[in-house]
């Protein structure tokens, strides 16, 4: 309802009579106007008019009248979104239970027969203007009780916001310390607690932020695809901890075969366990914590189906309790679990994950011995090739090691040297990670840095490219429309010459996007050699080459900036050499060079990012955009995570947020970029 809503509480109610006989709208007019305000029609037309310009409480509908009956008049009273609501009482001097079935079932709300008592009148009306104030005084309330809900929400989330900045100081400058040799033994015993509490009082924070953002509509998923076993293992090292002294066995049970990768949001799905998983342990003395996850499919179909029980031989959950488990800020059972730390909102914030995700989240306990949460969670299907035995069986020893999928240098490359390609991206960086990979094929590669720059080269045909390599965010033309101004230029060559996307953000649904807006194939950054190598094989090499190339190997030796470093001398707080050095193949010098590119470009970015407000957020999400796509290409994965993080807040308008973590984020990307210097400077690169 509108501001109409409004006036009725500084008005009487209102009622409209309707009536082809005006000494029957007197009438009813007099026993009703010493309590309601009365307007009268006295057809059919006039009366819808009257009921949408004026919202009456209630109506008094003729039925028997020249032209539109009065039940036309009541179908199309009820057809409309604005008039569908008013209570309908019809008058009539008509009598019989098949005319009253009639008007009941089109939605009159009850019957006045002629002649008139003014008693029944009053009555019948008043008990219909009863329930329509009833109805909104209750939506009164849950107006309020949302703004309560959404005020409560943003103070929470400001708040923690305000917390969190201070403790992510507290926690980085404790673990920089832990590693300082001048730190005595005593010192950092009193340090690592420090630490660890630091921790502690920051996931609670982030608890609080995201059951903020849950009930506030604000919280997203990000889908990506992902390895399932990777992500088993990294459940298991960080549940492993949790066991601490108690005699508790930690358990992974993979029942049949696991799809080797699926596609969703791993990093809810790591949040979703290690919330079971924490309260599995926490709630558990002794006895066993089973984790069992298993995938399904049906034929054909392109969705997965993830299930996934965690499982404890713990204290059991009262049944008068279990109903309360996932309400928020709830503890059950507090007199037996006092000496438990929680804030209550871990369940609560799984079931609003699990929800979101399209899944389902169901619990079994029998009190005094042991609980069982089962989950189901739609994924996306990528390929058919499963987890191998062998990885199965180290999964279930608790001691997977993905650390070695490859062994450096093992990767023989064609010679493309025949070949040309143009790269589009905004950023330097991108630039050099993308011709250091394409130069171990010899392929000569062209770099413009915007939409309109790759229009204009293409346009004139020279010089004729056999790929494109196009970034998707970029500031102005993004690489959707420039891609589509190119496909519309005259000649075959525009239509047919591959584009493949690149991108940092690979979110469902993208690549069917990027196919449906003139892309050939799509790679989500960082780009590793394995990905580019598919793509140069499927769009660039030529059948009549494939021979020429096959005993073609680029130089792997990679060493001529550290000598014969390998990847353990590279130590940089907050890089994961064997993960940047997985993305280059093991070649140590190609991972020195996008380091040192990515110290040389990305403070430019952050110079752009000091700034933000409501007018800039979009130029803000291609900013931080820039520094994660460049952070995962150097293998920095929590300024990865941070820098997404800041970018989707951006592209959510959460401008508190920014502004609460900006400066946090802007300062830990200046730290990273200043150990990176300080060890090619003591290296001897620069």
């Amino acid at each position: 309802m509108d501001n109409i809503s409004e006036e009725k509480k500084q008005k009487k109610n209102s009622a409209l009579i309707v009536d082809d006989v005006t000494s029957n709208i007197r009438t009813l007019s007099s026993m009703l106007q010493p309590d309601y305000s009365v307007r009268a029609a006295v057809n059919g037309q006039t009366a819808i008019e009257i009921a949408e310009k004026f919202l009456p409480d209630v109506i008094l509908l003729d039925i028997l009248m020249p032209g539109m009956d009065g039940y036309e008049v009541l179908s199309i009273l009820k057809s409309s979104e604005r008039t569908k609501d008013i209570p309908v009482i019809f008058i009539t001097g008509l009598s019989g239970d098949t005319l009253e079935e009639k008007g009941l079932q089109l939605g009159a709300a009850d019957y006045i027969t002629k002649p008139f008592s003014p008693e029944i009148v009053k009555l019948r009306v008043r008990n219909q203007i009863k329930i329509i104030n009833l109805q909104r005084d209750l939506e009164a309330a849950a107006e309020e009780a949302r703004k309560a809900n959404r005020s409560k929400s943003d103070f929470l989330a400001n708040m923690s916001h305000e917390i969190r900045t201070p403790m992510n100081v507290i926690v980085g400058l404790t673990e920089l310390l832990t590693e300082e040799d001048s730190v005595s033994g005593t010192a950092r015993d009193y340090i690592k607690k420090i630490n660890t509490a630091g921790i502690v009082l920051t996931g609670i924070i982030n608890d609080v932020l995201d059951i903020s953002k849950i009930e506030s509509g604000k919280f997203t998923l990000n889908p990506v695809k992902y390895n399932t076993a990777e992500l088993l293992s990294d459940i298991i090292n960080i549940n492993i901890f949790r066991i601490e002294d108690k005699p508790v066995s930690f358990r992974i049970d993979i029942d049949g075969d696991l799809f080797r990768e699926l596609y969703g949001d791993d990093l809810r799905i790591k949040q979703i366990l290690n919330n079971l998983l924490s309260n599995a342990f926490k709630y558990t003395r002794e006895g066993v914590v089973t984790l069992r996850i298993s995938t399904r499919r049906k034929d054909g179909a392109q969705d997965i189906e993830l299930y996934v029980s965690v499982s404890d031989t713990g204290i059991g959950i009262r049944e008068e309790d279990i109903g309360k488990l996932f309400a928020d800020y709830n503890q059950v059972d507090t007199q037996a679990n006092r000496n438990v730390e929680g804030t209550g909102l871990g369940l609560s914030i799984t079931k609003g994950i699990v929800g979101l995700m399209g899944g389902e989240i169901s619990v079994e306990s029998k009190y005094g011995e042991g609980t069982k949460f089962t989950v189901r969670l739609p994924q996306g299907f990528v390929c058919g090739e499963y987890v191998g035995a062998e990885e199965t069986e180290q999964l279930r020893a608790l001691r997977y090691d993905n650390s070695g999928k490859k062994d450096p240098g093992s990767l023989t490359r064609p010679d493309l040297s025949y070949a040309r390609v143009l790269i589009v991206d905004d950023f330097p960086t991108n630039f050099d990670v993308a011709k250091g990979m394409l130069g171990k094929y010899k392929i000569d590669a062209d770099c413009v840095t915007n939409g309109p720059e790759a229009i204009e080269i293409i346009k004139s045909g020279a010089p004729v490219y056999d790929a494109v390599f196009m970034d998707h965010m970029m500031p102005g033309m993004d690489g959707i429309e420039t891609t589509r101004i190119i496909r519309g230029l005259d000649g075959d060559y525009a239509r047919t010459l591959p584009i493949i996307a690149l991108t940092a953000n690979a979110v469902a649904g993208n690549e069917q996007m990027f196919l449906e807006n003139g892309f050939q194939d799509f790679l989500s950054k960082p780009v590793s050699i394995s990905k580019i190598d598919a793509a140069l094989r499927k769009w660039i090499m030529k059948e009549t080459h494939e021979s020429e190339s096959e005993n073609f190997a680029s130089d792997s030796d990679g060493l001529s900036v550290l000598g014969a470093a390998d990847s353990g001398d590279i130590k940089i707080p907050g890089i994961n050499e064997n993960l940047g050095l997985s993305l280059y193949d093991g070649d140590t010098e190609m991972f020195i060079d996008i380091m040192l590119s990515f110290a040389e470009n990305i403070p430019d970015e952050l110079d752009k990012m000091r700034e933000v407000s409501e007018d800039n957020l979009r130029d803000y999400a291609i900013n931080a955009h820039t520094v994660k796509g460049s952070a995962a290409s150097i293998g920095a994965q929590n300024l990865t995570e941070f820098a997404r993080k800041m970018e989707f807040s951006a592209k959510d308008g959460d401008l508190p947020a920014i502004l609460a973590e900006n400066q946090d984020f802007i300062n830990q990307t200046e730290t990273l970029i200043s150990d990176i210097l300080a060890f090619l400077k003591q290296n001897g690169t620069i």
